[in-house]
């Protein structure tokens, strides 16, 4: 006799999604990789054993290591000896990724700076003492041509210098997740902002507010005043983003071509 959720199931039968057998495959991969803690420069086994290991085709496989390939986790090299090599995972590759997900949301730059109010506090205060003689003197050279671009009125170069100030401090911070969501935003306004505002006062006040900021943090870093930097990084990113209202900011429709 049939019950009532027998019945209810014959009613209404769903279609079970089925991954396709490449994902699995690329699935299974990323977790061999993982626990045999196979690092950059160390190969998968060749074409012919992975297919006998799968019993799959020599096409699903290949299908396989390209997204593989596209994830950037591995790289495909030709030749006798060719086959999958385990490669570091680019920032870059992995920002693409990022901006291939928010280009089909609805993202401002209020949204951003909700984030970046905290972050960049946190990252500032992380490098507190960490920062080399070099990094402190390609932080002076940025100020130095933040101010030039602003002389010249090269308000594109002067706000591309602004934010690669503050990707400078990434590379000391010991915390790698909060070093590559700072790097993130910094790359979304470095490459995806427009000012619909053409106020030449607003943007010079703009560029004067960065550079006497960024002079100031770079005296507290010098002086490993934790404190100061706080202050001074917060007070900063509060500045920056008033600036941006008043300058109409936003961002262009285009994340995925960008970058």
């Amino acid at each position: 006799m049939t019950t009532d959720k027998e019945r209810t199931l014959i009613r209404g039968p769903r279609r079970v999604h089925r991954a396709k057998l490449s994902d699995q495959i690329a699935d299974d991969l990323r977790h061999w990789i993982a626990r045999e803690r196979l690092k950059p420069g160390d190969r998968l086994p060749n074409e012919k054993a992975l297919i006998q290991h799968y019993g799959c085709a020599k096409g699903t496989l290949r299908e396989a290591l390209k997204g593989l390939e596209v994830q950037g986790l591995v790289k495909m090299q030709t030749g006798p000896n060719g086959g999958a090599e385990i490669q570091l995972v680019s920032i870059e590759a992995a920002m693409q990724q990022l901006r291939s997900y928010l280009h089909f949301q609805v993202l401002d730059f209020e949204q951003i700076y909700v984030v970046r109010r905290t972050l960049e506090v946190a990252l500032a205060e992380s490098v507190v003492g960490r920062l080399t003689e070099d990094q402190f003197t390609r932080l002076e050279t940025n100020i130095h041509e933040c101010i030039e671009a602003r002389y010249r009125g090269d308000r594109t170069t002067g706000r591309r210098l602004e934010i690669e100030f503050h990707d400078i401090l990434c590379e000391s911070s010991n915390n790698p997740l909060l070093a590559f969501m700072c790097r993130f935003l910094n790359g979304l306004l470095r490459d995806l902002v427009e000012f619909r505002s053409d106020c030449y006062d607003e943007h010079e006040a703009f560029g004067q507010h960065n550079v006497g900021s960024h002079r100031e943090l770079v005296a507290a870093f010098r002086a490993k005043d934790r404190r100061a930097v706080s202050r001074i990084m917060r007070e900063h990113m509060c500045c920056a983003e008033s600036f941006m209202k008043r300058l109409d900011a936003a961002f262009r429709s285009d994340l995925l071509s960008a970058g």
